[in-house]
């Protein structure tokens, strides 16, 4: 069966951009407008490119493909055979970071009224307060069981109250009345919904690990294993500071309730000043610091001298 000159055309398109690009963006497009579009692909410039069609085709010309070597064949099985070419999805090609492209995304997010048969993507309540409308439009409000009270010739809400939640559709009265408020809740934009990026498959929650999210894990998994280790009274490089810290104050307490004295302290004139007031324990935290710093001196010493037992052929075997 002869192939139309037009996709013919597409199909060289998409094989091209196939070959050009290491990343493909799968991107929804569902109720972004013609001119929004239009803008996205006019900031992608030198970027990306934004590839729309028939689902079916895309296929088909992915699929061909699957002879070709390793990655076209994982291609088909991740992208065909799993089912991500499905909906109204666009394929964005790049070779920038994601984030680079999402940027461009977010930055053409547009506001909308909620139209009759949507699906809300949010939640929506309608805000307590004058709404300047007359009485007769009292009807509207009675419908959705949103209380109110005439006030100098126009409707007041007297309680705030969701209309809509993620999920609903949008009825005729809702619609209706949100449009009289002037009120747009939704917020459209092309919407990333997974990666594709040599050989790996990301999902749009990939995108929220951000090396802020892995720092602040590090640190929770850090903390944890000094709790663990104090409580066990085992010692590790995590616990260790803390060990110190507590050993110091041991002897910082015996020496507030003796004559007893150390060069550490910091002399005479700290010990008296933290027992007249006018000092704090805390005064003392450098001289902790001076304290532990010949422990660390010591035990990183200790370690050297473990690495050397093995007269530099430890990397051999």
């Amino acid at each position: 069966m002869p192939v139309s000159a037009a996709k013919a055309a597409y199909s060289e398109k998409l094989n091209g951009l196939l070959d050009k690009y290491e990343k493909i963006i799968f991107v929804g497009i569902d109720n972004v407008r013609s001119q929004q579009l239009h803008n996205v692909r006019r900031d992608l410039r030198g970027k990306g490119e934004l590839l729309m069609g028939k689902n079916t085709l895309q296929k088909r010309i992915i699929a061909n493909r699957a002879d070709d070597g390793e990655q076209q064949a994982l291609m088909k099985e991740k992208l065909v055979d799993a089912g991500i070419l499905v909906g109204n999805r666009g394929l964005l090609f790049t070779n920038e970071p994601v984030d680079v492209i999402t940027d461009i995304l977010h930055r053409h997010r547009q506001k909308a009224p909620a139209r009759v048969g949507a699906i809300s993507p949010v939640d929506v309540s309608v805000p307590a307060g004058n709404t300047g409308l007359e009485p007769t439009t009292t009807t509207f409000f009675q419908a959705l069981g949103i209380q109110t009270k005439i006030a100098k010739g126009t409707v007041e809400i007297t309680t705030e109250k969701k209309v809509l939640s993620i999920g609903d559709k949008v009825d005729p009265g809702c619609a209706a009345l949100l449009s009289k408020l002037k009120i747009s809740p939704f917020w459209y934009e092309v919407e990333v919904d997974c990666i594709w990026d040599r050989g790996v498959l990301f999902t749009a929650e990939d995108l929220k690990t951000t090396d802020e999210v892995i720092e602040q894990t590090f640190l929770e998994g850090i903390n944890n294993v000094t709790a663990l280790s104090l409580g066990a009274g085992v010692p590790t490089e995590a616990s260790f500071p803390h060990l110190v810290t507590d050993a110091f104050k041991d002897l910082l307490a015996i020496s507030l309730e003796t004559e007893y004295t150390f060069e550490e302290f910091n002399g005479a004139k700290l010990k008296e000043d933290i027992k007249s007031g006018k000092a704090t324990a805390a005064a003392a935290a450098p001289a902790a610091a001076a304290a532990a710093a010949p422990a660390a001196a010591a035990k990183k010493v200790e370690e050297e001298e473990e690495d050397d037992d093995d007269f530099g052929m430890g990397g051999l075997f």
